[in-house]
């Protein structure tokens, strides 16, 4: 969904509890005036279907890499004691507030510091600048464990880039039986700006809304199986598109997640302004992705087209 790189640079160096993925809002975006992505143009089409895939299922998700950063961000601000250990900013500060969210105030490079050493929270490959406020409710019962975030002007500034997070969202994970779980991953009234500062065209802006992403997991036989359903809406080099989206995705193993190498995968993607601008991506019998794009009822110049999966990302 957004700019790969920066999830990806914070969660791989991240000192975080959790790994990452396999409320009001006052910097609400309206796209209604922008000049509508033309579906007609192949070229297009992937400007709408990679955020889509990249949502999709738990592979290198940024929406579960964010739930994931906010969450442990909270949990270690929050929780912190001099006993066990103290968080702290190099510089900028953060505040555990009376209604038990936290607010960063451009902490940078927060460091976690206890009996054994310290740890930066980020990874030592990256100078990062957090500030905003989250607010987690931790719901717990014998069979489940959920946590529900509201982010107010959450951002995460890197050298080259910056990215600004407002919304609700929320994780459960819950125990069918002994050999069965389910994570579920929500979000509604969600937007995402992804800041290029070397280069502006490079700038998106996302909003999600409806949004839910059940995976199923067998602990004996480790298979996953994912279904996915929401509402997106983005804009992609000043050009806006709003589609509805379900999926599901099946993977033999934890592995093929990780390499994004799906048993079985179906992705349908709608136009909401009108239905008959649609994308179909299916699997290939060599396990390769297949994409059939529709602009008014035709077939898009250029499709149906074949690639590796992982090339979305």
């Amino acid at each position: 969904m957004p700019n790969k790189l920066l999830i990806s640079t914070i969660c791989s160096g991240a000192f975080l509890l959790t790994a990452c993925g396999g409320g009001g809002n006052n910097n609400q975006t309206s796209f209604d005036s922008k000049e509508k992505l033309d579906y007609t143009k192949k070229e297009n089409i992937g400007l709408i279907n990679e955020p889509v895939v990249a949502i999709s299922n738990e592979h290198d998700n940024p929406v579960i890499d964010i739930i994931t950063i906010a969450q442990e961000l909270h949990y270690l601000i929050s929780n912190q004691d001099s006993s066990s250990y103290t968080a702290s900013c190099q510089s900028g500060s953060t505040t555990l507030n009376k209604d038990g969210s936290v607010t960063l105030n451009n902490c940078k490079n927060l460091t976690i510091y206890s009996n054994t050493g310290s740890h930066s929270v980020f990874g030592q490959d990256e100078v990062v600048i957090a500030s905003g406020t989250i607010q987690a409710k931790l719901t717990r019962t014998t069979t489940l464990k959920k946590t529900d975030l509201t982010l107010v002007n959450f951002s995460i500034d890197l050298a080259d880039e910056t990215a600004l997070v407002n919304g609700k969202l929320s994780s459960t994970s819950t125990s069918i039986n002994s050999d069965n779980y389910q994570d579920l991953f929500e979000a509604n009234q969600f937007t995402y700006k992804h800041l290029d500062k070397l280069d502006k065209t490079n700038n998106l802006q996302y909003i999600l809304n409806n949004y839910s992403l059940a995976s199923n997991n067998s602990i004996s036989k480790g298979n996953i199986d994912s279904k996915a359903k929401g509402e997106l809406t983005g804009e992609v080099k000043a050009k806006a598109f709003s589609v509805n989206f379900n999926s599901n995705f099946a993977f033999n193993n934890a592995k093929d997640l990780e390499n994004m190498k799906p048993s079985q995968a179906k992705l349908n993607i709608e136009d909401i302004n009108n239905k008959q601008n649609s994308i179909v991506i299916t699997q290939t019998i060599n396990g390769q992705a297949l994409i059939n794009a529709y602009a008014n009822n035709h077939t898009v110049t250029g499709f149906p087209q074949t690639i590796d999966w992982i090339k979305f990302y």
